[in-house]
C-alpha cells in the first residue's frame, strides 16, 4: 500500500499491537519469544493516542517502562483461545500525544510508520477543537524532521461512548483540518458505518486510504454475532467491574463480516487504497480477504487478533500478505 510515495506495504499493525513505540509488551521479551512474536514485514502503528492524557480503563506504568500495562493480564481485556475471541474496553488509555511526542514517538528512523489519534470530547465542537490542536502539535514536531509518517485518523474505538455514526460524519471536519500536515491520512471506521458514509469519507480529497474494522461493541449486529449463546450472563468485562462496559469483540467472528463489508465497498466503486483486518487468525484468512476484493499491490491487511489469539500465526500470515498483496 503505498500513500503520497511512501510505501506501507501489505501488513500493517493494528494500532498498538506493538504498543505506542514498538517495543511491544513484556511478554514479547519471554525467552524464545522472538521466534512467536516476529512482526518483521508489518509496519509499525503506533497505539491510538489522545490529545490529553486519558485514563481509560488499563493502568499504565510510567515514562521509564514505555507507557506498558501495569498489570501483566490486564482486567479490561477479556480473551478465549479455544473460541478465537476477545474483548477490550481498554478505553484508549494514555500519557497524552504531547508527552509522546517528547519520549520519541516521533523518532528520526527511515522505516515507514503510522501514527493513531481519536478526538474523545463529548461534543462536536469540542471534538473538533481537540484534533486542531493536534495537529499544530504534530506540524510542529514534523518541521524537526521528515519522516515516513503517516497519520491514522480513528474514528470508531467502541469504549469511548461515542458513536460511530456522528463520529464519521464528522470525518469531512477532520480530513479538512489534517490536509494541512501534507502527510498520508488514513480514516479508521468500522463496519457499523453504513458503506455510502464510507464511500463519502473516501471521495474527500485529503483521504488516502480508509481502514476497517475497529471492534464491534458488545451487543451489536445480534444477527450475526450469537452474544446470547457465547456470553449468557452479559460481557465477562462487565461483570469484572461495570466501569468497563461490555467492550469491544474481536477474533474469528468479524472476519465474515468484514469480508462482507469490504464487498459492498467494491460495489460502490471505490478507489481508494484499503487497510482491512479483523478476525485474521491464519494465512487461510488473507486469501478470504483477497477473494473478498483485496487487490495486489493497492490494498493491505492489518494484524492484531492473531497477535493475542494465535501469536504461532503471526509470521504465516505476514508471508502470506506478502506472497497476496506486494
Amino acid at each position: 500500500m503505498k500513500l503520497r510515495g511512501i510505501e506501507f506495504g501489505p501488513c500493517l499493525d493494528a494500532a498498538g499491537v506493538r504498543g505506542f513505540f514498538g517495543e511491544g509488551w513484556w511478554f514479547h521479551h519471554l525467552p524464545l519469544a522472538r521466534f512467536v512474536f516476529n512482526f518483521t514485514g508489518s509496519t509499525r502503528v503506533a497505539k491510538t493516542a489522545t490529545l490529553l492524557p486519558h485514563r481509560g480503563n488499563m493502568p499504565l506504568r510510567g515514562k521509564e517502562k514505555r507507557y506498558g500495562p501495569r498489570e501483566l493480564f490486564p482486567r479490561c481485556i477479556w480473551w478465549s483461545w479455544s473460541r478465537g475471541i476477545a474483548l477490550n474496553a481498554v478505553g484508549l488509555s494514555g500519557p497524552g500525544t504531547q508527552e509522546l511526542f517528547a519520549q520519541g514517538l516521533l523518532a528520526d528512523e527511515k522505516a515507514p510508520f503510522m501514527i493513531s489519534v481519536m478526538p474523545v470530547s463529548y461534543s462536536q465542537k469540542e471534538r473538533l477543537e481537540e484534533f486542531q490542536k493536534f495537529c499544530v502539535l504534530l506540524e510542529h514536531e514534523l518541521r524537526k524532521a521528515r519522516l515516513p509518517i503517516g497519520l491514522q485518523i480513528n474514528l470508531s474505538c467502541p469504549n469511548t461512548k461515542l458513536d460511530p455514526h456522528e463520529l464519521a460524519r464528522e470525518a469531512t471536519l477532520f480530513l479538512d483540518e489534517a490536509s494541512r500536515l501534507n502527510i498520508p491520512l488514513v480514516v479508521k471506521i468500522n463496519i457499523l458505518v453504513p458503506p455510502e458514509a464510507a464511500q463519502s469519507i473516501a471521495r474527500h480529497r485529503a483521504c488516502d486510504a480508509l481502514c476497517f474494522s475497529n471492534t464491534i461493541p458488545f451487543g451489536e449486529l445480534p444477527e450475526a454475532i450469537p452474544w446470547k449463546r457465547w456470553f449468557p450472563e452479559g460481557s465477562p468485562l462487565a461483570r469484572r467491574e461495570a466501569s468497563f462496559g461490555g467492550g469491544g469483540l474481536s477474533g474469528s467472528p468479524l472476519l465474515p463480516l468484514v469480508a462482507e463489508y469490504l464487498r459492498q465497498l467494491r460495489t460502490l466503486g471505490i478507489e481508494k487504497p484499503l487497510n482491512v483486518g479483523g478476525g485474521i487468525l491464519s494465512r487461510r484468512d488473507v486469501d478470504t480477504l483477497v477473494q473478498a476484493g483485496l487487490r495486489r499491490g493497492i490494498d493491505s491487511i492489518f494484524i492484531g487478533s492473531v497477535a493475542m489469539l494465535r501469536p504461532w500465526n503471526i509470521r504465516s500470515v505476514i508471508r502470506r500478505a506478502h506472497q497476496l498483496l506486494a
